[in-house]
């Protein structure tokens, strides 16, 4: 989640000189070092559970999936995959909202962006990313979509995270100055052990054979989506609002 606050670029009365792309270039270059430390983090410990308990945690047999389209629990890979995107909405969501109440304070508003940011660039991030990374290297992936199937787990993660960036966005700057670091890497780690998790579990068991290919796609799956979800789009929200 990011919450830092940069005074020379994205403070409140500056911001609407600055275009979308500037936007989007200054924050991306301020992701990257935290998503290429959550990715190589997340490979390094996807692969001490690969070599451990890999006959525990990846299934060779298909997913299977019951009569109202939900994903089995054939692998332990997809159990870690949900319990880290389920998270990571939760983060998204208060990331999204913390970012808008910088630039505006129209609450209603702030809950809408919350929502609709976490929940489209999650499944961005988490699962059709991975999934479009395992189809260009050539292995058939299985396209599972958690909004469309699993939305009652879904929803208690994001009803907390609305209400966390409700209380977070109340905070004093230099207090959430202080917190900024550590939730802005969980927030970037999260993202990314479920974008991996994803991959493994719906198809790219093999993912030694790529690893070095498979850790670009995967520093793009996370670092993009999350600057969008995080600063992009709630300041493009903010601006929108704040012109009515």
């Amino acid at each position: 989640m990011s919450l830092e606050v940069n005074n020379s670029c994205l403070d409140a009365k500056n911001i609407s000189k600055k275009s979308i792309w500037d936007i989007f270039s200054h924050e991306l270059m301020h992701h990257l070092p935290y998503g290429t430390l959550s990715v190589a983090c997340a490979l390094m410990l996807l692969s001490m559970i690969h070599v451990f308990f890999t006959a525990n945690m990846v299934s060779a047999i298909p997913h299977v999936h019951d009569h109202s389209g939900s994903c089995g629990m054939s692998s332990g890979m997809d159990i870690l995959f949900h319990s880290f995107h389920f998270t990571h909405i939760l983060f998204a969501a208060s990331g999204a909202m913390v970012t808008f109440y910088r630039y505006s304070k129209n609450i209603m508003a702030g809950v809408f962006i919350g929502v609709v940011s976490s929940s489209i660039f999650c499944t961005l991030s988490d699962v059709l990313l991975p999934y479009l990374a395992g189809e260009l290297m050539g292995v058939h992936m299985d396209l599972h979509i958690c909004f469309r199937t699993e939305l009652a787990n879904i929803l208690p993660f994001l009803f907390v995270g609305v209400i966390n960036g409700l209380i977070v966005s109340r905070w004093k700057d230099e207090h959430s100055e202080s917190h900024s670091v550590s939730l802005h890497f969980f927030h970037t780690f999260i993202s990314a052990m479920a974008a991996i998790f994803y991959a493994i579990g719906h198809g790219l068991a093999g993912f030694h054979e790529f690893f070095g290919i498979f850790f670009i796609l995967m520093l793009i799956a996370v670092v993009i989506p999350c600057t969008l979800s995080d600063v992009v789009f709630p300041i493009l929200w903010a601006r929108m609002v704040q012109k009515k």
